[in-house]
């Protein structure tokens, strides 16, 4: 029994010692849990620090508005800039100018300070902010403006929100003004603008409120400081007739107090539109001839635009072999809303079957050209073949008496 004791310890122990023995406590030991690596999340925030969008700013002087920069990621973000957009000749500088670094849950404070030129009119303006870091930029930041005018003597401002608008002759021009009574004190008295208007002789103008079309305003009552409650429309009317030209043409509208006054200058600029028609004048798409003979037809030649077309040239498609002719051969012009009589001379040869025909009629100017015009034309045979016709069928009733009347004798 000590023999075989002696002889297990010995055997454990080569095992300990041997390289299954290290394989086996090398099975036993725990296996490594593996380390998930995430991506780094760049995000960044750029806003007002009061959360208003909006500033107030005169005239020739500034403002400075402060935003919080805040990274709200996962990991740094590196080399920060700003930048923005604005009106011309306006200037936006920012403090700090840059920020080299920002980690995570940082904050910094960004002041933007805008400049206003002297020159700048009264109204709101837009200016963004944004910044910009290598990995990242951050949502752009809109700022709306709202300039004012220091003016030491009251005037009184008129905009036009469209001054030039562009229709056809016989259309009506609408245009859209603003009133603006500009005073050293708001609280000053209201003040009555007379409103004159100038515009090409015959042409009618007024002005409305907006949706009031039926009221005509002759004059405006504005306190200081405040523009005219709604839009101001300017109808302008031209012509009928004779329709206008094309071209540009000029209305002023004036506001005038005795004192205070300025004026307006819009343009109606009228753009030509041409139309060409050519009709059978008794509004007949068909007619009747004879072939080998002067067959007339009469067509109306219609311009529908509103500018003369020139250099309308006639012309056909017909079957072959046939004669048409038009007088007067061509048109050298045809004004507005006129129309030109046109004798059509259709002449098929005489050899032409009886039956129905079409022919096409065109006429086209320098500017546009009309539709064609489609007319059936059923031709008939001479008069004088149809008297041969019937002396031959005369001939041969006669014929035929003549041989009735001899074999009844027999």
């Amino acid at each position: 029994m000590k023999v075989a004791r002696i002889i297990c310890l010995l055997v454990v122990g080569l095992l300990a010692v041997s390289p299954l023995g290290g394989v086996l406590a090398q099975e036993e030991e725990e296996e490594p849990i593996p380390v998930l690596i995430s991506e780094p999340d760049y995000t960044l925030n750029f806003t007002p620090s009061q959360g208003r969008y909006d500033a107030k700013i005169v005239a020739d002087d500034d403002r400075t508005i402060y935003l919080e920069l805040e990274n709200t990621g996962t990991a740094t973000v590196n080399n920060i800039a700003f930048s923005s957009e604005e009106p011309d000749d306006w200037d936006v500088e920012f403090d700090p100018e840059k920020v080299t670094t920002l980690e995570t849950e940082e904050t910094e404070r960004v002041g933007a300070t805008i400049e206003v030129p002297a020159n700048a009119s009264a109204g709101d303006y837009m200016v963004t902010l944004t910044a910009s870091g290598d990995e990242v930029s951050a949502k752009a930041v809109d700022i709306r403006v709202t300039v004012t005018v220091t003016v030491k003597e009251p005037i009184i401002e008129i905009r036009a929100l469209y001054p030039t608008l562009e229709g056809i002759a016989g259309e009506d021009f609408v245009f859209e003004v603003e009133f603006q009574h500009i005073g050293a004190s708001m609280m000053g008295e209201p003040v009555i603008f007379n409103l004159l208007t100038t515009a090409p002789p015959d042409w009618e103008v007024h002005m409305t409120p907006p949706y009031e079309k039926e009221k005509k305003l002759s004059a405006i009552n504005l306190k200081p400081g405040f523009t005219f409650t709604d839009k101001t429309r300017v109808v302008v009317k031209p012509l009928f007739w004779p329709l206008p030209e094309p071209g540009e043409y000029k209305i002023t509208l004036t506001a005038d107090s005795g004192e205070l006054k300025d004026t307006v200058e819009l343009t109606a600029r009228i753009t030509a539109r041409y139309a060409l028609v050519l009709l059978p004048s008794a509004e007949r798409y068909n007619t009747t001839a004879t072939s080998g003979k002067d067959n007339y037809f009469e067509v109306t030649a219609g311009n529908l635009g509103t500018a003369a077309i020139g250099d309308i040239k006639l012309s056909a498609d017909k079957p072959e072999g046939w004669t048409i002719e038009f007088s007067p051969e061509k048109l050298d012009s045809l004004e507005a809303i006129n129309t030109q009589k046109i004798d059509v001379n259709i002449k098929p040869p005489p050899e032409t079957i009886a039956g129905d025909y079409s022919i096409n009629l065109k006429a086209s100017g320098t500017q546009t050209t009309a539709r064609d015009l489609n007319i059936r034309v059923t031709v008939e045979s001479p008069t004088i073949w149809g008297w041969v016709g019937v002396i031959i069928i005369v001939l041969v009733v006669a014929g035929l008496v003549v041989v009735f009347l001899r074999f009844s004798r027999r």
